[in-house]
């Protein structure tokens, strides 16, 4: 018997599944970012880039990508809220 009319038939041009690389590392950047908002005073800068970075990282994928975005927006909320108690 041939070999070839028993193996199951595969498409040359199927997508191969992989993991999405990178999506940890962004939301650990956004975090990161999200505590150099809330207390080295860099709010304008770190928070919308933490904000970013975590968004990209749950369109990636992620699960902890939507939450490390709240997290930024909630730091650069306080970031800017203890700058203005402190002029």
């Amino acid at each position: 018997m041939n070999d070839r009319s028993t193996a199951t038939p595969t498409d040359p041009f199927a997508p191969v599944r992989a993991p999405p690389r990178g999506r940890s590392v962004l939301v650990v950047l956004a975090v990161l970012a999200a505590v150099v908002a809330a207390i080295g005073g860099l709010a304008p800068i770190a928070g919308p880039i933490g904000m970013v970075l975590g968004l990209v990282a749950h369109l990636k994928g992620s699960r902890f990508g939507m939450p490390a975005t709240v997290l930024a927006g909630v730091a650069t909320l306080v970031g800017f809220t203890v700058a203005m108690l402190l002029r």
